[in-house]
């Protein structure tokens, strides 16, 4: 990053604290002004004529007592010795008195003189709590009167350092920061960063002598002016009326002035030494009376004068120099403080070099001092001091300071130099060790005896050596468990599944033989998994006896497989596949296995694939299968092979392009995907079939599946049921055919069924949302009937009583649907709550000339009529089965014969309602 980049890094956050500390020194003065905006206003004292009972009492003075006069006495002379007391006068019953304030502590009491009395009475200010003790005895009252000049003074000091701190942070910190990334040895750094600091640290000491000196000239000054008013009181000027004392004013300050015939003791240090060089009384007007040169800078002012196109010096001072001076300090007169300025730019140019630098060092060369007298501005003083001398002290030093840097500098850099060397050198020490740590050397041991934190930072990397090393050791220890974890099977020591992929990837492989054990999960459930973990255990120490032929996997929980390399069989093909899977074969089924002194017997499908590229091209057996070309599916083939052994019941199979056929892959793809997306459209529509009653009842319908799909074609349950079932997709069908089904007979009379099967009240979440749905629906749940597929063998008996006692209690009815097919059990009518028996098809069908199939159906209907239950029957598809039918008594019949389904209820009804 370029140290631009450094400046500019969070440069709106830092101008935006710039200007709020900028904005603060406005602030800082409006808030000042306003508070000391009447700070020096007169203090009130009033005192009653007739004093009250109890100021008598407390000052022991008589009831019958006249008081002549009362004065306030204390320290008022701003800058007379002699002015301690002030008369206060009688008005409107009292006595009162405007107290002129200064800055500062103004201690004061109340001088009671009374008739027929020598000594006056000490009182303090009635009105004033405020008091203080006096050094002879007693109390004073006291005002508190706040020194707002040295305030903002202060308060200016303190803003301008806060100001000044941020910029220098700012100017600095991107600096050093960019300094310290710089590609330079460490000790160089360190020397540049001193360099800065103490150059900015000199700067800052300068600039706070600098103001310091300032403040003592400043305070000379003060001096001075003060002892020439103290020259001019003792001349018996009267302040009262400056304008008629020229005379006087002129001979005192000739006095003056006339002995100065040295500037300055060349002996002492001209920092604070002030000399007066010009000085003029003025009126409060700022008119001027009088105006006094130094004897050997009289023809130098009036030289200048003239240069400027003055008439006389006068005009060269009131007009030119204190052209601005003057109306500031009329402004502020009530303050009481001296005003300091330097020389206007217009009058500048006549001084010489040397001045004009020393000038701009010290600030000012002019001042206006307001001459106060009884809290009243009665005139200024002003004038001018020589401030060549001060320039030149200054300068010289500013050359010492500046030869004492460079010294500070040239020792701090050496002694930095050697530090830094010093500490680079066991940075190096540290840099290389880790460099022999990153390239796996962890033995050699770290030593830095330097008796600080790089010493430390030494011992705790030897810790780290350390604990690396014992880390290293047991990360290679974890390894070596966690690669057996993760490459071989825990029980039998074999690879596992992950290591027959990672040799497949590598193409080491050219043929597989798949092993699974038939059944030996009912095998497990039947004798116990410990006998079944020992099972396993024999299984692969016969299939390891031939593995010095191929490499042995254990791939899953019941399977094994059996990895032939090209580098073991010179030519592989399916007959010595073939022989080698009969072999495997005899090994495990030939002879039961004997556990725990008990014989076992197990039988095994096995399923073989080769790669395309390592079938021997001159075999009679060989065949380019393209699906056989990759490596990454050998297994998936072999086990596809496999698979087609155990449903053909035969002991070994090689896999062949007929066994994989991708068009029916890709046409299951395609079934569940509209599958999917019919139920999340809501293509399933119900199509309504007639059930016409064959006694005296009302009709009933049957709602039936069907698929609208986007085109308007309709799919039947066997174009999609299947598929429906194996993709799992048939419950959320289920769920919107009986939406759509409720919804159809919802504003109906009619009673109606759907079909339900065991799957879909078997899984909780499918059952939730059904009956859900049927409390939403109580109304119509008392003209629905569920028709439970019976044939599919129904197992889980109480999820089966679970919905019945669930919709039960709804109206919903239950039938038993295709009873006579499949898994028929009458018990089923025995242990569930039927309503109603719908007798399969199959035995309908054939019911006109199938004498075995009528008995069945005579007996089907007694029974039921025993038990109470309605009779069904499907598949009516011509008058002498109806006949029949009515001969048997049964309830009601369905069937092509009696109605086809349609897709609403008027079309169902249409064959009915025909005369």
């Amino acid at each position: 990053m370029s140290l631009f980049a450094h400046y500019l890094h969070k440069w709106k956050f830092r101008l935006a604290i710039l200007i709020g500390l900028v904005l603060l020194w406005p602030l800082q003065n409006s808030i000042i002004n306003t508070l000391k905006s009447d700070a020096l206003a007169p203090y009130h004292i009033k005192l009653p004529i007739d004093l009250t009972t109890e100021l008598r009492h407390k000052w022991e003075i008589e009831p019958d007592a006249v008081i002549e006069k009362i004065f306030v006495s204390g320290s008022f002379s701003d800058w007379h010795i002699d002015d301690t007391y002030y008369q206060l006068q009688q008005q409107n019953n009292e006595y009162t008195y405007e107290l002129p304030v200064y800055p500062g502590e103004l201690e004061y009491k109340l001088v009671l003189f009374i008739k027929d009395k020598v000594e006056p009475v000490w009182i303090l200010d009635p009105n004033n709590p405020y008091t203080s003790l006096n050094p002879w005895g007693g109390e004073n009252s006291v005002l508190h009167i706040a020194d707002w000049p040295k305030i903002t003074l202060i308060s200016q000091i303190f803003t301008l350092a806060l100001i000044g701190t941020f910029l220098l942070f700012c100017i600095l910190e991107p600096l050093l920061y960019w300094l310290l990334h710089q590609k330079m040895p460490f000790h160089r750094k360190l020397v540049l960063s001193n360099i800065l600091i103490l150059v900015c640290a000199q700067v800052l000491f300068l600039t706070y002598q600098l103001h310091l000196n300032r403040q003592l000239v400043k305070q000379g000054l003060i001096d001075n002016v003060h002892g020439m008013h103290l020259i001019l009181n003792g001349e018996g000027i009267d302040f009262e009326q400056l304008n008629l004392q020229k005379r006087l004013i002129d001979n005192a300050l000739t006095k003056f002035f006339l002995p100065a015939t040295t500037r300055i003791d060349k002996t002492q240090s001209s920092l604070f030494q002030i000399t007066l060089s010009d000085f003029a009384v003025l009126d409060k007007n700022g008119i001027l009376i009088t105006l006094r040169h130094r004897a050997q800078n009289l023809q130098i002012q009036q030289s200048r004068a003239e240069q400027l196109g003055f008439s006389s010096t006068q005009d060269y001072f009131v007009e030119g120099m204190w052209s601005k001076l003057i109306p500031q300090a009329i402004a502020e007169a009530s303050q009481g403080q001296i005003i300091t300025a330097s020389r206007p730019l217009k009058v500048k140019w006549v001084e010489t070099p040397r001045t004009r630098t020393a000038e701009f060092l010290l600030g000012y060369s002019q001042f206006v001092q307001p001459i106060i007298y009884r809290g009243q501005v009665k005139g200024f003083y002003a004038g001018s001091i020589q401030v060549k001398l001060y320039g030149d002290e200054l300068l010289r030093m500013l050359l010492f300071q500046a030869l004492l840097l460079g010294g500070v500098v040239l020792l701090s850099s050496w002694l930095f130099t050697r530090v830094g060397k010093l500490v680079t050198e066991d940075i190096l020490k540290l840099t290389k060790w880790t460099q022999n740590i990153v390239k796996g050397n962890l033995s050699q041991v770290l030593t830095i005896n330097s008796q600080d934190e790089i010493q430390q930072l030494s011992e705790n990397f030897n810790k780290m050596r350390q604990s690396l090393q014992d880390s290293f050791n047991h990360i290679e220890l974890q390894n070596s468990r966690l690669y057996q974890e993760a490459y071989f099977n825990s029980l039998t020591a074999l690879p596992n599944r992950k290591k027959l992929y990672s040799d497949l990837a590598e193409q080491s492989i050219a043929a597989l033989l798949v092993i699974n054990i038939n059944d030996f999960g009912e095998f497990n459930d039947f004798y116990g998994i410990s006998v079944g973990d020992a099972a396993l255990l024999e299984v692969a120490q016969r299939l390891s006896l031939q593995r010095s032929n191929f490499s042995l996997y254990k791939t899953g929980p019941d399977e094994f497989v059996a990895a032939l390399s090209s580098q073991t069989f010179a030519t592989i093909n399916r007959h010595i596949l073939a022989e080698l899977a009969h072999i495997l074969y005899q090994d495990i089924c030939q002879t039961p296995l004997v556990i725990e002194k008990s014989e076992y017997s197990l039988s095994v499908s096995i399923g073989g694939a080769i790669l395309a590229n390592s079938v021997n091209q001159n075999s009679e057996t060989y065949t380019a299968d393209p699906q056989t070309s990759s490596a990454s599916q050998l297994h998936r083939q072999a086990d596809l092979a496999r698979r087609f052994a155990k449903k053909q019941h035969i002991e070994y199979c090689c896999f062949s392009e007929e066994m994989a056929d991708s068009e029916a892959f890709e046409e299951n793809m395609r079934q569940s995907r509209m599958l999917a997306m019919a139920a999340q459209e809501q293509w399933v529509e119900p199509y309504i079939q007639l059930i016409q009653p064959l006694i005296d009842a009302p009709v009933k319908f049957e709602c039936l599946m069907r698929i609208k799909l986007p085109t308007g074609e309709i799919l039947a349950p066997y174009q999609f049921m299947s598929a429906a079932r194996k993709s799992r997709l048939y419950p959320q069908l289920m769920r919107c055919m009986l939406t759509k089904s409720i919804a159809l007979f919802k504003h109906q009379t009619y009673e109606f069924s759907v079909n339900i099967t065991l799957d879909d009240i078997a899984i909780p979440q499918n059952l939730e949302e059904i009956l859900a749905l049927l409390h939403n629906e109580t109304e119509v749940c008392k003209r629905l009937t569920f028709e439970l597929l019976e044939s599919e063998e129904i197992t889980n008996y109480e999820a089966v009583e679970h919905f019945i006692k669930s919709v039960k209690p709804l109206g919903c009815k239950i039938a038993i649907d295709d009873f006579g097919a499949g898994y028929s059990n009458f018990v089923h009518l025995l242990s569930l709550d039927i309503d109603i028996i719908k007798i399969d098809g199959s035995l309908i069908r054939n019911l006109d000339n199938d004498p075995k199939a009528q008995l069945l159906v005579e007996t089907i209907a007694n029974f039921a009529h025993k038990m109470g239950k309605k009779t069904v029957a499907e598949f009516v598809e011509n008058e002498q089965i109806l006949a029949l039918l009515y001969q048997y008594h049964i309830d009601y019949a369905q069937g092509y014969l009696l109605g086809k389904p349609a897709a609403s209820i008027e079309h169902a009804l249409a064959i009915f309602n025909q005369p």
